[in-house]
């Protein structure tokens, strides 16, 4: 054979396979619906969630520095963070709340 006849004849082999292979459907399941529920559920929600505590960046630090192997404990160093109980200037516990456990 020729090569332009090999050439020929594998050109009509790739536009099969590539014409199959575009008309076969996606991976969309059989009992994919359509989305009309979805109309005017478009967009961002309307309430924003609160802001987090300032302790929340110290704990993604702790755990980024867990995964980088610079913190062993990490139960610990977490902990430590945003551990209910923290002793305020006299000595005295004060609750999540803010308030003095001892009053």
């Amino acid at each position: 054979m020729s090569r332009i006849k090999l050439a020929a004849i594998a050109l009509a082999a790739l536009l099969a396979v590539t014409g199959v292979a575009a008309a076969a459907p996606g991976n969309a399941p059989a009992d994919a619906g359509s989305n009309d529920g979805a109309v005017g559920q478009a967009g961002p929600p309307s309430e924003l969630p609160d802001p987090v505590p300032d302790f929340v960046s110290d704990i993604h630090d702790q755990i980024r520095s867990f995964i980088d192997g610079n913190v062993e404990n990490l139960g610990e160093a977490v902990s430590g963070i945003a551990g209910g109980d923290s002793a305020d200037a006299d000595g005295d516990t004060a609750d999540v709340d803010g308030s003095d456990a001892d009053a």
